[in-house]
């Protein structure tokens, strides 16, 4: 690991037998799509395993894509959680509603509400509901580590839930983080100047000029999981590309800081890819990935081995 001051559980360099390649993602489309909500984006498509059964107690990843919170669609599997079908899970990728059509935190409720359906279809989808991982790609990674820390606070769950989906918790065993934004206000500063358009844009800003942010501070602040985080979240696994040149490296420092400072560093893993093919070490980092560090911890938190 190039940045050795980083605090939390750092996760080193694969060699390149420990990387993923393409060759480890299955060429596979939806065997099933279903809808998870009322409007029109609470769309999932499910793939299952070769061998699969609906009688089946299978683990499962719940991936949210990315796309700046305004594009992006559930077809945006990342190849990493794809790559998962081959080792026995279950994965759910969802669509959900885009800014500007609604604004924060509506896109928060409806992964809140995905990963409730989804347990609430255990024996449908052949799924342990107690083994389930959220995974999420830049604006994805941000949404479920939302999910995971607001602990189902009120602004973050849809009010309209019908009872049984209400009944039942939305909390995942672990969270895949890939490219992932965690401080919204050092977004909104980021050099690469995507930040300012897009956060406007989620929170429903000014944006005549797609330079400047016009968000307040105090909206920013409100909405990071860097100020939400504390010691009783799930254990989450954080990759990101060491010249990321669309959500700056920093969002990783400040979330292992904030780790450190809750005392759960341990429970972070960080992946920093400066290794292996170039356009992993951007905004798109699977195949630079330590594929065996992550496997492992998929499998720790789905087990019940790392809390």
């Amino acid at each position: 690991i190039s940045v050795v001051f980083m605090t939390g559980c750092l996760v080193g360099n694969p060699k390149p037998k420990d990387r993923f390649n393409y060759g480890m993602v299955p060429v596979t489309s939806p065997t099933s799509t279903f809808a998870y909500g009322p409007d029109a984006r609470h769309q999932a498509d499910v793939y299952t395993p070769i061998l699969w059964r609906p009688s089946d107690r299978r683990p499962v990843i719940v991936m949210v894509h990315g796309g700046g919170w305004g594009s992006g669609t559930r077809r945006d599997v990342m190849p990493s959680v794809l790559a998962q079908l081959r080792r026995g899970w279950v994965v759910v990728s969802i669509d959900y509603r885009l800014a500007p059509a609604v604004r924060f935190p509506l896109p928060i409720q409806d992964v809140d509400r995905a990963v409730r359906w989804v347990k609430s279809q255990a024996g449908a989808l052949g799924i342990d509901p107690n083994k389930l991982v959220l995974a999420g790609h830049s604006a994805g990674g941000y949404l479920a580590t939302m999910v995971t820390a607001s602990n189902m606070a009120a602004p973050f769950v849809a009010p309209d839930l019908p009872p049984d989906l209400a009944a039942i918790s939305s909390r995942p065993a672990g969270v895949v983080s890939l490219a992932g934004v965690y401080d919204p206000l050092a977004f909104s500063d980021d050099p690469y100047r995507f930040g300012p358009f897009a956060l406007n844009n989620f929170f429903g800003c000014d944006n005549s000029d797609i330079t400047r942010m016009t968000c307040s501070r105090d909206v920013l602040v409100g909405a990071s999981l860097v100020w939400t985080l504390d010691r009783n979240d799930p254990p989450m696994y954080v990759a990101h590309g060491h010249q990321d040149d669309v959500v700056n490296l920093e969002q990783v420092y400040l979330l292992s800081d904030w780790a450190w400072r809750q005392q759960m560093d341990a429970k972070v893993w960080i992946d920093i890819v400066d290794t292996g093919p170039l356009e992993a070490r951007f905004h798109q980092p699977d195949m630079g990935v330590n594929r065996a560090s992550m496997e492992v911890f998929v499998d720790a938190v789905a087990n019940g081995l790392l809390v």
